[in-house]
């Protein structure tokens, strides 16, 4: 009896000698080797067992199943046993398609992997699953990605989502009505942008517009009016939505409504501005790259030039930006998995192929969202300018087409206020703050 109690104490001395360390160096039972697995750690949690079997489902936006299928076979290349469910729900309006994206992300019914605008992300985090640390970690995701995909989804030193491309505003303007006075170069500067919108601006009878000199001014024929002024809050450096009813803010918004209400080089006798480019019946537009491809898809003959967006201070530029992402809802059965999947989508050769195969039935693909592929765009006449400014880009909720209604709405509210004489900005943006506050 004496041998046996012997020989235990031995096996217990053995095992604390082995234990004792991991607990003064903080670590849990989960965490010990071997052992650790019985403790309800499984070594690597997050490494993707290549015998495993699951079946995640994805949400997405813009991109067609048909592109989506070439990419997923590549995946299931290398993992047999995962099955991939592309649902494209780009048929949904996107205000309700974000409604139920913040209703089902937490719930046990939620897909795998959910298209979100970068703008969504804060407020959803709560919804969310982080991505593990070795497979993405926030010093990683800082070295490959812009700036703006770092403050859309990097909180709390952890990521939530991962940009599969990048978007950005630009001017756009026609280089035929540029000749006509003599203008060879895009403007630069906003003082410069401004003369230039009068020079372009053509009017007839009762001083009626003819040709507007930019699209300037207005909510309401100018669907990315609120990225306007988010380019400007931005540059103006105004936090939004907290900073809104400053000085700086209010500043903003009456040189932008001074387009319209001062220069009258635009109205709201004007159709939708990128229409009204596309009939030639305005010089200067701003847009992201996608909407831009409308427009070179609806006018291939129109002589179009791309430039990076006027700055107020040229030391200190800023710009704006606009753009999807891949998240994981926290009611995912499959979030190791699915992780694993964005990261794959996330590389830069599947960023290569999805702009590939995008290009092959379109005037060109998405900007990459990585860093390290910016030049790969050098020599794309459209793209380079949204690249070249994506790394002073911010972003935020009053983004547009993006599924932020309640933000935009409380915008176009205080531009249009803004075209009465009487107008004050301090109240018009004060009441615009408090709508947007209350906003998700």
């Amino acid at each position: 009896m004496n041998i046996i109690y012997t020989m235990r104490n031995k096996v217990l001395v053995a095992a604390l000698l082995i234990i004792l360390p991991f607990f003064i160096t903080a670590c849990t039972l989960q965490d010990l080797p071997v052992i650790g697995r019985f403790f309800g750690g499984a070594g690597d949690s997050n490494e993707i067992p290549t015998d495993q079997a699951a079946t995640i489902s994805i949400w997405g936006l813009w991109e067609s199943p048909e592109v989506m299928d070439k990419l997923i076979i590549k995946y299931r290349e290398t993992h047999p046993n995962i099955t991939v469910n592309y649902d494209d729900r780009s048929v949904l309006k996107l205000e309700d398609y974000k409604e139920t994206v913040y209703t089902r992300a937490g719930q046990e019914s939620a897909p795998d992997i959910v298209f979100v605008h970068n703008s969504w992300v804060p407020g959803l985090k709560g919804s969310l699953a982080p991505a593990p640390a070795n497979v993405m970690s926030a010093q990683d995701y800082a070295s490959r990605f812009y700036p703006a995909a770092q403050q859309s989804a990097v909180l709390d030193d952890s990521v939530y989502a991962a940009p599969v491309y990048y978007d950005g505003l630009v001017l756009v303007y026609n280089k035929k009505h540029f000749e006509e006075i003599d203008q060879t170069v895009p403007p630069t500067a906003w003082e410069e942008f401004r003369r230039l919108a009068l020079e372009l601006t053509i009017r007839g009878q009762q001083n009626t517009i003819v040709r507007a000199g930019a699209a300037m001014g207005a909510a309401d024929n100018i669907t990315f009016f609120s990225d306007i002024l988010g380019l400007m809050f931005s540059q103006a450096q105004v936090n939004i939505p907290a900073d809104l009813d400053s000085k700086a803010a209010q500043d903003a918004l009456a040189f932008y409504a001074n387009f319209m209400v001062e220069d009258k080089v635009w109205d709201n006798t004007m159709p939708e501005a990128s229409s009204a480019f596309a009939q030639e019946k305005v010089s200067m537009i701003f847009v992201p790259a996608w909407s831009l491809l409308d427009i070179v898809t609806a006018r291939p003959d129109l002589d179009i030039g791309v430039a990076p967006v006027p700055q107020a201070l040229p030391d200190t530029p800023a710009a704006w930006s606009s753009f999807w992402m891949m998240a994981v809802p926290s009611g995912s059965a499959n979030k190791a998995v699915a992780w694993d999947f964005i990261k794959f989508m996330s590389q830069d050769e599947q960023q290569l192929s999805l702009f590939s195969e995008n290009s092959a039935f379109r005037k060109f693909g998405s900007p990459y969202s990585s860093t390290a592929l910016k030049s790969q765009l050098d020599s794309n006449p459209y793209l380079k300018p949204v690249l070249d400014t994506a790394p002073y880009a911010s972003t935020g909720r009053i983004a547009a087409r993006a599924g932020n209604k309640s933000a935009v709405e409380a915008l176009r509210t205080a531009v249009n206020e803004m075209s009465i004489p009487t107008a004050d900005p301090a109240a018009v943006l004060k009441t615009a703050k408090d709508a947007i506050v209350n906003t998700r």
